[in-house]
């Protein structure tokens, strides 16, 4: 197994971790503010963790330290 060099970069910027915080919120939400809960769909977070293994696998570019900013 071989780390990346640059994580914080990667975290920030790839689709996949994207998929992840997004389900987070989409579960926190509805405690935070109790109004939002007839808004937000049951299913939201187990589609946006289900899209994160296929957003994995798309090359996105730019993760490494070398690429431009």
């Amino acid at each position: 197994m071989k780390l990346v060099s640059n994580p914080g970069r990667v975290l920030a910027r790839s689709l996949s971790m994207w998929c992840v915080y997004a389900a987070g919120l989409a579960e926190i939400i509805p405690y935070v503010i109790p109004y939002l809960d007839a808004f937000i769909p049951t299913w939201l977070s187990i589609a946006l963790l289900l899209a994160s293994p296929l957003l994995r696998v798309v090359d996105q570019g730019g993760l490494s330290h070398n690429a431009d900013q």
